[in-house]
């Protein structure tokens, strides 16, 4: 038998197995003997004896190794059976990772995601600005608030001109033009859109949102100042151009901007008082 333990016996069932052969061999032997005496009794049972006692000899002079295995001559010690390792291991504990952070678009490092920031200020303090233009102005007939949404290819256009080529923007560049004024006897030109445009097209009453689906969740927002004036407010977030002092503000810009569910712009709204007029804002998906 060979010492090499099989995988998962323990050595003392290897010995148990082992002391079961060698007594084995034992027995066998006194059958053998008790067989020879009670066939041949009297002298030949005598000669019998003799000739297996001379067997016996030269059986017991036989290799060390083989007497050893035929007839242990002391008990072993008990051994004890070493532990096995746990075949049951322990599950690691789900450790919780901190969700990535977004990383700003260039232009907005260190701005938090959603904070207005002001991309560009112009010192009104030498002249040169301008004026607010006289008070009044034609009769306006309806006010509007038109969203577009470019894919990459087509035109929007207004009446007779282009006022939008997508092909000029990536894809998922929108813009909102808030509070359009629709005046009596401008003929009334209409926005519409190209056969090839993809994107969206939504003129809609002053303060509603378009409806439809973005293919991003945020998205970066640029608002054109028109003067010294508070923007719209985004997200919830009033957008001011007043910079103080004698400063003008013409673009504002902030990402991170939430998309809501069911709609392709963010939320955009003016603050209610009709005082803002007509303005732009402007946004790309953030994807």
């Amino acid at each position: 038998m060979s010492d090499e333990r099989p995988p998962g016996m323990s050595e003392e069932f290897q010995a148990r197995m082992r002391l079961g052969l060698s007594t084995m061999a034992v027995r066998e032997r006194v059958r053998e003997r008790r067989r020879n005496r009670a066939i041949a009794g009297g002298a030949v049972a005598a000669a019998v004896v003799a000739v297996v006692a001379v067997l016996g000899g030269q059986v017991l002079a036989g290799g060390a190794s083989e007497r050893d295995v035929a007839v242990p001559t002391q008990t072993a010690e008990p051994t004890t059976e070493p532990t096995q390792p746990s075949l049951d291991t322990p599950t690691p504990e789900p450790t919780e990772t901190e969700p990535a952070e977004p990383t700003p678009p260039p232009g907005f490092e260190g701005v938090a995601a959603g904070e207005p920031s002001v991309l560009d200020s112009v010192d009104c303090s030498e002249g040169g600005c301008g004026d607010a233009g006289a008070a009044g102005g034609p009769s306006v007939e309806g006010v509007y608030d038109v969203y577009v949404l470019c894919q990459g290819t087509g035109q929007v256009r207004f009446g007779d001109s282009v006022w939008i080529d997508c092909t000029q923007f990536d894809p998922g560049t929108g813009w909102a033009l808030l509070a359009y004024d629709d005046t009596v006897g401008d003929g009334d030109p209409e926005f519409t859109a190209t056969s090839e445009f993809d994107g969206r097209l939504d003129v809609l009453p002053t303060g509603e949102s378009p409806q439809g689906r973005a293919q991003a969740s945020t998205a970066t927002v640029y608002y054109d100042c028109s003067g010294f004036e508070e923007g719209p407010i985004i997200d919830g977030v009033q957008w001011d151009c007043r910079q103080g002092g004698f400063s003008i503000i013409p673009d504002l810009g902030a990402w991170g901007v939430p998309i809501p569910e069911g709609s392709y712009a963010p939320r955009i709204r003016h603050d209610g008082d009709g005082s803002l007029g007509t303005s732009m804002v402007r946004w790309v998906e953030e994807r």
